[in-house]
């Protein structure tokens, strides 16, 4: 491309022999070519050059708008491609596909387009400005597309599958060869695109004897999107690990990593983790989309008291603030919050995080990273040395953590971390069982925070549910309790619509409990008291629990007895 581009250009004198030569003996030339040089530094209008390409080559020039795309047929090249080499397709006819492109496309590139298509490429020169502001169009119709209809991910695996032989699956090489190849390479690009345009936060790989289950969890529960056959278990599996920079021979042993995917000009971080199962490897990639906004604390879920209690709480000088539930409860982004809400000038926040998930201004924030020795421990060994007002401790797992985390309350600091357990006040139990003293959670600990996450109705097909369509013991069992202390409240659900993909729910939102040390509470810890015992004294204290807070967010319309059930003992 660079020396039919020069000799084009010195032949209508559009530019010198020697200034070529300049830009050739240039090390940018190495990084981006000729044309994107030209371009920068303004030695010719792209225009002009993209005329002469066309007189010289005979290739059409045209500036093209969004009438000119078919946008069913964009989803022929991955959006990856053409925002790496600034094609976009425009139309099909018969075999030919037709791409607007910003320059002469290298033998490599259209023989790469022709395998993934399967048609003849045709071209059409195009300024590069019109196609990048054509691909964020195209493409940002194909994620709206995408949401709504959840067999894509099934149609492109048919198209890709028809490439793939079955042979070539035994070895580590061919493996990798297939892992690379287009159709492997497009099945992961859409399945890591679609897991985005469903807001998805985890994506699930799972190989079972004839096939391998791809699912997603959206708003907490797991979803099946597709099944292909078995043998595209590995090839899959090793794309993600080249994309992640894994040891891709190593099947055996667990292997963490991430990879970043940018869709739209936002980068979205993937954290992959794999283990060994009885099937073959198992893959699960939770998805960390850093350049969206978190949830305020005006708008976690809290109800009013809640909200002015955890204000109160945050605003401590000293202490240590827990924030426990399980896996995939909300516990970071209602840290976030906390973090946020007291991010001034005036204090030195640093948190240490496994992984990073969000980018927060004016906060030093430290990722674990066991490869070079840091981890929660050595990590907050060093944190407690560089002056903070404010420490975040993504997680609490040994008596290691816990144990600096105490020593940093105890010396000044304000403390916030996580720990999995089902209930705040089982959390006191569980730090005890760790092996801290009971008299020094009396000591540094001020507030723990219970949460949960249940998905909200869909606002666009809600109805009003009866008494008489729940079956369930559990149902039945509530249903009993708000006859009993409530005068009869209406109940409602979704019917399910395209807004929902035919769910009925819609986003999710906490429910929360916040245990606050009383005399009596600090008593019974002191006598390692059960959880039942501790949690009853937080009620007295004020304490309304995660299954009340819920039963008003039930009443309020924002969500469903199911849901109610689903995540919390009744």
């Amino acid at each position: 491309m660079s020396l039919s581009l020069s000799e084009i250009l010195t032949s209508n004198k559009s530019i010198t022999e020697s200034e070529i030569t300049d830009l050739i003996n240039n090390n940018e030339l190495i990084e981006k070519g000729l044309y994107e040089i030209l371009i920068e530094k303004e030695k010719i209008e792209e225009q002009e050059i993209l005329l002469l390409l066309a007189q010289k080559l005979n290739i059409p020039f045209d500036i093209i708008d969004n009438n000119t795309i078919d946008l069913k047929i964009t989803q022929i090249i991955p959006e990856t491609i053409a925002r790496k080499d600034h094609i976009i397709p425009l139309f099909q006819l018969g075999e030919t596909l037709t791409i607007a492109s910003s320059n002469p496309c290298s033998t490599e590139l259209i023989e790469e387009l022709e395998f993934i298509s399967k048609c003849t490429i045709s071209i059409i020169l195009s300024p590069k400005n019109t196609i990048l502001e054509l691909i964020n169009y195209a493409y940002s119709y194909q994620d709206q597309k995408l949401e709504t209809d959840g067999s894509s991910v099934s149609n492109l695996f048919e198209m890709g599958l028809e490439l793939v032989d079955d042979k070539g699956l035994g070895g580590d090489d061919e493996t990798t060869d297939l892992a690379q190849e287009a159709p492997i390479a497009k099945l992961v690009d859409t399945i890591l695109t679609q897991s985005i345009a469903e807001k998805a936060s985890d994506i699930h790989i799972e190989p079972e004897e004839n096939v391998v289950k791809i699912r997603f969890r959206v708003d907490g529960l797991l979803k099946e999107i597709m099944a292909p056959p078995g043998k595209l278990a590995s090839p899959i599996i090793s794309r993600l690990k080249i994309l992640a920079e894994l040891d891709i021979t190593e099947t055996r042993k667990p292997q963490d990593g991430r990879l970043t995917f940018i869709l739209k000009n936002k980068e979205v971080d993937f954290r992959v983790s794999t283990v060994r199962t009885i099937s073959g490897e198992k893959m699960v990639l939770r998805i960390l989309e850093k350049s969206d906004a978190f949830v305020t604390m005006e708008k976690i879920g809290l109800n009013e008291s809640n909200f002015n209690l955890l204000q109160g709480l945050i605003q401590s000088t000293s202490g240590i603030i827990l924030v426990c539930g399980p896996t995939g409860s909300g516990k970071t982004s209602t840290l976030y919050s906390c973090l946020s809400q007291i991010n001034t000038p005036e204090k030195n926040i640093i948190t240490i995080e496994d992984p990073v998930e969000f980018n927060l201004d004016g906060i030093n924030q430290i990722p674990v990273n066991p490869k070079i020795g840091v981890d929660f421990v050595s990590g907050l060994s060093a944190v407690v040395r560089q002056d903070p007002d404010v420490i975040m401790i993504g997680e609490i797992r040994d008596i290691e953590t816990a144990g600096i985390a105490i020593q940093a309350a105890l010396t000044g600091h304000l403390v916030f971390s996580t720990l999995h357990t089902r209930s705040a006040a089982g959390s006191v139990t569980r730090l005890i069982n760790m092996g801290v003293q009971p008299f020094l959670i009396n000591s540094a600990f001020i507030g723990v925070i219970g949460q949960r996450l249940v998905r909200g109705i869909c606002p666009n097909c809600k109805k009003e549910a009866s008494y008489d369509d729940y079956e369930s013991i559990k149902e039945k069992a509530l249903i009993e309790k708000l006859k009993n202390e409530y005068d009869s409240p209406k109940l409602h659900r979704g019917s399910g619509c395209k807004y929902c993909n035919e769910s009925g729910y819609k986003g999710r939102l906490g429910i929360f409990e916040i245990l606050t040390l009383s005399e009596e509470s600090r008593e019974l810890i002191i006598q390692k008291a059960s959880s039942e015992k501790i949690r009853d004294a937080g009620r007295r204290n004020g304490m309304k629990l995660m299954l009340e807070d819920g039963i008003d967010k039930l009443i309020q319309g924002l969500t469903t007895i199911e849901e109610l059930v689903r995540v919390v003992d009744v």
